[in-house]
């Protein structure tokens, strides 16, 4: 589907859609304790981990589609070497290409065998075995998320070292909150960073035991909720004020950042309890740090497009191995759209203008493309077509609905 935006400033109230990273930890981490905690299926990513949380529970020799979810594949590559004696994984997009390594590598050395019959990302056999893992942090968060889930499910106790610092260590918080929740205790280990504690250690306690909570509440989506406060904090009318609802401010996202962030561009930003409210100022360039908030980089690229001065990105390497290549997205996209912007190989220099021309883009197949090019339309002399644009359905399938509830205006070509 392609659709062509007519420029316009949004304005208005939004609800920020249940979070994605906590809806995966709390169905899997349901899933494991035998109850039924049901998540929404807002998004297909979601849809993917419900469908895999079935086969593993229905299938001696469970085929997990995992869609082009990277969360999905990683976290239950080890889940499944605990329960099945084999597992077949496939998937769509890009998934074929993400990185497994190193954690393949780990996995084989306790006692499991990766192995390929056709199109399918892997076939796995063996059961996974209690030990040390050792994993870099700056491959992947998700990595470790799924040995946290699946080690304490062993009768013998683990430990999982960081050979280097994690990166997004954030979601790591997320799901030693998950487990907490559901009555796994996970000993942690710290080193100081620059004055603050960092992850080192994992020390994972052995025949552990999945247990519900009585009741458990998905928050709402800081990365999703970004798209609408950069939305305004780059409308051109001082009228154009977005309210987004249901986020929490203390929240283990660390996406939540978008609000520190937005503001040292010089965006108005506004906290109130459950209630975030962004509205348009003069911007400035500035240098961001894209180690623990590589979500958040694509529209932040198009709000330093936008902010006069130069804006660095830094520490974005990874974003490479996503959906699609997001650093070289960015730069196409934004380039086309009229934006001055420099790629290098780990990151950005974007010099901001106050305007952009418009122009025809591609989605890349990637949900935060196609929502960062339809944000940047607001700053568009011309209309911008988005090639591609059903990629929202990944993350945020309702993203033109709301888009348009708040002034956006549209049409399908």
């Amino acid at each position: 589907m392609n659709i062509k935006i007519s420029p316009k400033n949004l304005s208005g109230n939004v609800a920020a859609i249940p979070s994605k990273s906590q809806g995966h930890r709390v169905l899997i981490a349901s899933a494991l304790s035998g109850s039924c905690i049901d998540v929404a299926g807002f998004s297909e990513d979601i849809e993917a981990t419900k469908e895999c949380l079935v086969q593993l529970a229905s299938s001696d020799t469970p085929v997990f589609d995992c869609r082009e979810s990277g969360s999905t594949l990683r976290f239950f590559l080890p889940m499944a070497t605990v329960l099945k004696s084999k597992s077949t994984f496939v998937g769509g997009g890009r998934l074929h290409e993400r990185p497994l390594s190193p954690l393949k590598e780990q996995m084989e050395e306790h006692g499991c065998v990766f192995g390929k019959e056709g199109d399918e990302i892997c076939t796995l056999t063996g059961t996974l075995k209690a030990g040390k893992y050792t994993l870099p942090g700056n491959v992947s968060s998700q990595f470790v998320t799924g040995l946290l889930f699946a080690l304490p499910m062993l009768e013998e106790s683990s430990e999982i070292i960081l050979s280097s610092p994690l990166q997004s260590s954030s979601y790591v918080t997320m799901t030693i909150s998950a487990l907490e929740s559901f009555g796994i205790n996970i000993d942690i280990l710290f080193d100081e960073i620059d004055g603050e504690p960092a992850y080192s250690a994992f020390r994972i306690k052995g025949g552990q035991k999945y247990v519900a909570p009585p009741e458990i509440k998905i928050e709402g989506d800081w990365s999703n909720a970004a798209f609408w406060l950069s939305a305004a904090a780059i409308s051109t009318s001082p009228e154009s004020v977005i309210n987004c609802s249901g986020l929490n401010i203390l929240s283990e996202q660390g996406d939540r950042k978008i609000t520190s962030i937005l503001k040292a561009f010089g965006a108005n930003v506004k906290k109130c309890e459950n209630l975030v409210t962004a509205s348009p100022a003069e911007l400035k360039g500035i240098e961001i740090d894209a180690m623990g908030i590589p979500d958040l980089i694509p529209i932040l690229a198009v709000v330093a497009a936008v902010s006069p001065g130069i804006t660095t990105i830094i520490n974005a390497e990874r974003l490479r191995i996503k959906e699609s290549d997001r650093l070289h997205a960015m730069y196409d996209g934004l380039t086309k759209l009229g934006a001055d912007v420099e790629e290098l190989s780990g990151g950005l220099i974007i010099k901001g203008k106050e305007k952009l021309n418009g122009g025809t883009v591609s989605g890349f197949n990637d949900h935060r493309i196609v929502m960062s090019m339809a944000i940047a339309s607001i700053r568009c002399e011309n209309p911008v077509i988005i090639e591609g644009a059903e990629a929202v359905s990944k993350s945020y399938p309702h993203f033109f609905d709301d888009f348009k509830a708040l002034g956006g205006d549209f049409v399908a070509v």
